[in-house]
Parts: C-alpha cells; structure tokens; sequence
C-alpha cells in the first residue's frame, strides 16, 4: 500500500512541478509581450490609445496567470498536507526549492482584490 502511495505522489509531483514552472514562464513571457506592445507602439509613434484594447487583454490575462500562479502554490501546500497524512513524510518528490508556505493562499487572495 505504501508502495502504491509512494507511485502515485511521484506521478502527481511529476505533473505539478512543470506546472509550477509552465505558469511562471508564462508570466514572463506575457510580460515581454507588454513591453513589446508598449515599446512597439513608441517606436512607430503611434497615438497613446493604438493598441490600447489588446494591451488592456493582455494585462487582464496575465493577471490571471498570477492567479492562477497562487491556486497552484496552495495546490502545492495542500499536497504537502496530503502527503504527510497518508505517511509519505519520508519522501522527497524532487521540489529544487522550499514548498510554499501555507501562506501561499495569501497570494491568491491579494490578486482577487486588484
């Protein structure tokens, strides 16, 4: 029973770490599409308000790739949570850094209210 445990948490933390790391990059990516939309608007000394609409998406998208940034950190917690409930606190799943503190959920919080 352990062992099956122990597979299936490896099979979750394989999936969630590239998560982790996929909305992450795609907030900097997002973020040098803005630049590119603002700098590009300059360079072509267009008026303030050309491209205005899709700036205005693409801010509102990457506010959800923040968001979506908090759930996974809190999803990341909950896992810790569950990982010690079925006995698995002797496994390591390959996290590179620190788990999230449970303070994660602060994260989401702060990006509903903006």
């Amino acid at each position: 029973m352990l062992n099956q445990r122990h597979q299936i948490a490896q099979s979750i933390a394989n999936e969630l770490l590239p998560a982790e790391q996929d909305v992450d990059q795609a907030i900097v990516r997002n973020a040098r599409l803005t630049i590119a939309v603002v700098e590009g608007r300059k360079a072509a000394r267009l008026p303030l308000d050309a491209g205005q609409e899709g700036l205005n998406l693409v801010a509102h998208a990457n506010a959800r790739l923040v968001e979506a940034r908090g759930y996974l950190a809190s999803a990341h917690v909950a896992f810790r949570k569950t990982q010690s409930e079925v006995g698995l606190d002797c496994f390591n799943y390959g996290d590179v850094e620190e788990c999230p503190p449970p303070s994660g959920r602060a994260i989401v919080a702060a990006v509903r209210a903006a």
